[in-house]
């Protein structure tokens, strides 16, 4: 996601924000100058980038930035920033918002959906993660419960299929009479990689087309988010990522 698609995603779950006036959106751009964007200082043109952003039609900026300064702002050489009352008042009350909560119950409800979840130093990790704005590691635990989950699935439902499949897909590396591959939850890892556990799930039918989407997309931002980059994964996009593979994967996975 861009920073615009996070700026987009988080006002969208605002209840009434295209009604606000242009006093009260500029109230919030400059929130979330630090809370979303993570920028210390802030210049007029970041508080119009958001309206740009939003495609929404500009007003005069700089004199209500002026009429906040000294109540709302503070200013110093590097720019604005927010006072420390308007910006405790905004974090209580939009820092936590609709998806958020969304999100941290959805992964709390996994132990409901995984009853025999053993990995559960895993599970509190990830709530750990999106109570501090680790998108990272939130991003790499969730991925690591959504693939238990689906080993679990196919030990359970699927196992034939699946070791039947195992030839087929890639008849170089495993033939008929090396059958069963997978007997138990640790010959998935110790035999084959992610991406290939999923190729078999796909092949052999058991998850969907649109399912085998959302696993291979979310495998790969799972890689981005694992290996050192200049990539900065933001709370929106941790819980979007997080949202999308639950609900279309884990829930539709019956154990």
């Amino acid at each position: 996601m861009s920073a615009e698609d996070d700026l987009r995603a988080f006002v969208t779950n605002i209840n009434g924000f295209g009604d606000w006036g242009h006093a009260q959106k500029i109230r919030m751009f400059a929130w979330l100058q630090q809370f979303l964007r993570k920028k210390q200082r802030f210049q007029t043109g970041d508080i119009n980038w958001c309206y740009d952003a939003l495609s929404l039609r500009q007003t005069n900026t700089s004199q209500y930035l002026k009429n906040m300064e000294g109540k709302e702002l503070l200013s110093d050489k590097g720019g604005y920033y927010c006072e420390g009352q308007f910006l405790a008042r905004y974090n209580e009350r939009y820092g936590t918002h609709d998806i958020t909560l969304n999100v941290r119950q959805l992964v709390r409800d996994l132990v409901n959906v995984i009853p025999e979840l053993g990995e559960r130093d895993i599970f509190q990790e990830a709530l750990i993660c999106l109570r501090h704005d680790a998108g990272r590691a939130a991003i790499i635990m969730v991925w690591n419960i959504a693939l238990y989950h689906l080993c679990q699935y196919i030990l359970k439902h699927k196992l034939a299929e699946f070791n039947d499949r195992l030839p087929i897909r890639y008849p170089r590396k495993w033939n008929p009479s090396d059958l069963p591959v997978v007997t138990k939850y640790d010959d998935f890892a110790e035999e084959m990689s992610e991406r290939e556990l999923i190729e078999v799930c796909n092949s052999a039918g058991i998850i969907t087309g649109d399912m085998y989407k959302v696993y291979v997309e979310k495998l790969g931002k799972r890689n981005s988010a694992a290996h050192p980059s200049t990539i900065h994964v933001t709370q929106v996009q941790a819980e979007g990522y997080i949202d999308d593979l639950i609900r279309n994967t884990v829930l539709l996975l019956k154990i």
